[in-house]
C-alpha cells in the first residue's frame, strides 16, 4: 500500500512475484492498494495492478462505501478512470450514503476532464485496434474524395483568404486522419506489430464494463490450451506391451507375488 501510495513502480513489481500477497488487503480506513494508487494519479501502478495481480478485485469499497473509480473520479484522475473502466469496473455502482455513481461524483466535485474522459469513452466503448478484425482503411476518406471531387474551383477570394490565413494548432478530430494514423499503427494488423508481438486473446480486445483477465490468469489458459491441442506420445516411462499393471524392471517381474501362478520362486514360464 506504501509503494502504491508514493509511487514506487519497481516495488510494485517485485511484490507481483510473492504469491503471499493479498492484493485486496485493506487498511484500517478501507482502502486497497488500487485504490490508494488510483485516487493519487499513478496511472502506470494502476495499469500494473490490473494487469500482472490476479484476483484484484474492482469493487472492493472503503468504510465510507466508495470504490477505486469513485474515489479517483472525485480527484479528476482521468487517466485513472479510464484505465478502471476499460478493465471492467462498474459505472452504474453507486455509494450507500449518497447514491451517487462515479460521473456524478466527478460533476459534484467539478472534474471535468474526468467527465470528459467517461464520455469519450461511452461512444467508443471497445478498443478497436487490439483486434485483428480491423480493416486499416480509412472509413471517411471516400466521402471526403467524392465531396472535393464535387466542389467547384475555389474563387480568386477563397484562395486569397487560404493563403493569408494563420492555421492554429487544433487538437486531433475524433476519428479524423490523425487518429486514424494512431489506430492503424497500433492495431494487431499493422505490419509493425504482427512480426513483434503475439496477443493472447486477440478476438476479445478491452471494452468498457467488460472485466479483462489479467497477464498470469491470461498465460494459464494458454497454456493449459497449448496441452489440450499438443497431441500425446507415448510416455517414456511406459513399456511396451505391459499389462494391467504389469511392469519389468531387470527382467524381474513385479506386481505379482512369487508362485501366484503355480510357479515357485525359482520357476519361469
Amino acid at each position: 500500500m506504501v509503494a502504491c501510495y508514493h509511487g514506487f513502480r519497481s516495488v510494485v513489481a517485485l511484490l507481483s512475484r510473492c504469491p503471499f500477497l493479498d492484493v485486496n488487503q485493506q487498511d484500517k480506513e478501507g482502502d486497497t492498494a488500487l485504490m490508494l494508487a488510483a485516487q493519487a494519479g499513478h496511472v502506470p501502478l494502476v495499469s500494473f495492478l490490473i494487469n500482472y495481480y490476479a484476483g484484484l478485485d474492482l469493487e472492493r469499497r472503503d468504510q465510507r462505501g466508495l470504490t477505486a473509480l469513485m474515489k479517483a473520479a472525485m480527484r479528476d484522475r482521468s487517466e485513472c478512470v479510464a484505465a478502471l473502466l476499460m478493465a471492467g469496473a462498474d459505472l452504474t455502482a453507486v455509494d450507500p450514503v449518497r447514491g451517487k455513481t462515479a460521473l456524478e461524483w466527478a460533476f459534484l466535485t467539478d472534474s471535468f476532464d474526468t467527465v470528459q474522459r467517461i464520455r469519450q469513452l461511452l461512444r467508443r466503448p471497445q478498443v478497436e485496434q487490439l483486434s485483428q478484425h480491423y480493416q486499416p482503411e480509412w472509413p471517411a476518406l471516400p466521402g471526403l474524395v467524392a465531396q472535393a471531387q464535387a466542389q467547384a474551383t475555389p474563387s480568386l477570394l477563397e484562395r486569397l483568404q487560404a493563403t493569408l490565413s494563420f492555421p492554429f494548432a487544433q487538437s486531433p478530430q475524433e476519428g479524423g486522419v490523425l487518429d486514424h494514423l494512431v489506430t492503424i499503427t497500433t492495431s494487431l494488423a499493422s505490419p509493425f506489430l504482427s512480426t513483434a508481438c503475439h496477443t493472447l486473446c486477440p478476438d476479445h480486445p478491452p471494452a468498457l464494463g467488460t472485466r479483462s483477465k489479467s497477464v498470469p490468469e491470461l498465460l494459464v489458459e494458454a497454456g493449459a490450451q497449448i496441452c489440450r491441442e499438443s497431441k500425446p506420445g507415448p510416455s517414456c516411462l511406459e513399456i511396451p506391451g505391459a499389462q494391467d499393471g504389469e511392469e519389468e524392471a531387470g527382467g524381474v517381474q513385479i506386481g505379482r507375488e512369487p508362485g501366484e501362478d503355480g510357479l515357485d520362486q525359482t520357476g519361469s514360464r
